[in-house]
């Protein structure tokens, strides 16, 4: 399913603010994805075709951040 920038997602979620970085994106391909190369820790994970963050190894050193060419990711 791809995104319609309905927000409806954003009105319905109860976690506004959280102190762990999460993310579930399908946007970029694996072996593609900037936010994958660009990390220190390797903290990022394929699950399923879905690039995810490993919250034990990301610091928030904020570098995948900065690179995210949607910006999908929020630390």
């Amino acid at each position: 399913m791809n995104c319609l920038n309905c927000t409806t997602c954003e009105s319905d979620c109860q976690l506004k603010e959280v102190d762990t970085p999460s993310l579930f994106c399908m946007n970029c391909q694996p072996s593609e994805a900037p936010c994958i190369k660009k990390c220190p820790n390797n903290a990022f994970e394929v699950l399923g075709g879905a690039i995810t963050i490993n919250e034990e190894k990301c610091d928030k050193c904020k570098e995948c951040e900065s690179i995210c060419p949607i910006g999908a990711i929020q630390i």
